[in-house]
């Protein structure tokens, strides 16, 4: 969990550097299970320094990555800012080319889209030169995160001309920030290596739940826009939840809702079974 200076941080700037999170192992370990698992779902396009490269790693072939939705260093933060029932999206790897353009995850209208935190994490050291995340301070808030919309449309500038913090990091490090902050990199070498770790605040309400289901519609067609057709979202085995995480299920029960997949044979009359037992 967040100490309380981490969380008023969190809270007021909308981001929070957590250090040396990983141990150097983990790092070693996640570095491995990043290259082979990249290469193996891209041996059809090998990597050119072209475009950016993007998979979900919750395979059972990349067992530490799979692991980090339900490990406390994440899920306890996720919780104490939104909610014991937080929703556990996702836990990706990247391999990016070029600057990113300044941008939110999500906008800042709650009606309109979801929101939650992004767990950040770079294999390699990052700084203003060489592709460190850069987050606008405070920018998660409404009526901020609007103005900066309008200058950034009206504004011709560079990223690295825009006003922000700079998140300098090495391996081990994990940025934490809410996904309704503008943010953006400058500088980063082609195939620099950031993974994420993502969860929802639980939508409540006929407008927040529908702004869901528009999100989860947009995102099963993630693996076709990373040149990845016919792949689905999210690795059957995970969907499966072999070890009978409670926590797991509850999510996924919850993202079926939304359409994000179909769950495997059977859930469907489970989950019905559950609700009348509850009624």
């Amino acid at each position: 969990m967040l100490t309380d200076t981490q969380l008023q941080h969190f809270r007021t700037f909308g981001f929070v550097i957590l250090r040396g999170l990983f141990t150097a192992h983990e790092v070693e370990i996640l570095r491995a299970e990043y290259e082979a698992e990249l290469d193996r779902v891209y041996a059809h396009a090998p990597f050119t320094g072209e475009t950016r490269y993007w998979a979900m790693m919750l395979h059972p072939r990349t067992p530490l990555f799979a692991s980090l939705l339900e490990d406390d260093r994440f899920c306890s933060v996720a919780e104490q800012l939104y909610g014991t029932d937080v929703l556990g999206i996702g836990a990706d790897a990247n391999r990016y080319v070029g600057d990113t353009r300044w941008h939110p995850d999500h906008h800042a209208d709650p009606e309109r889209d979801c929101y939650g935190i992004k767990f950040a994490f770079y294999l390699d050291p990052v700084d203003a030169a060489s592709g460190a995340l850069r987050v606008i301070p405070g920018s998660h808030g409404r009526a901020f995160h609007d103005r900066i919309r309008g200058s950034l449309e009206s504004l011709d500038l560079a990223v690295a001309d825009v006003p922000a913090y700079v998140c300098a990091s090495c391996p081990g490090d994990v940025v934490a920030f809410d996904m309704r902050c503008w943010h953006a990199s400058h500088g980063g070498a082609a195939g620099r290596r950031m993974c994420t770790c993502v969860y929802y605040h639980n939508p409540r309400g006929a407008a927040e739940e529908a702004a869901v289901r528009e999100r989860a519609r947009g995102a099963r067609g993630t693996p076709a826009q990373y040149r990845r057709e016919g792949d689905p979202l999210y690795p059957p085995e995970w969907l499966a939840n072999p070890g009978g995480s409670p926590k797991r299920q509850r999510w996924l029960d919850r993202m079926a809702e939304f359409g994000y997949f179909e769950l495997p044979a059977g859930n469907e009359r489970r989950i019905a079974n559950e609700r009348r037992s509850a009624e």
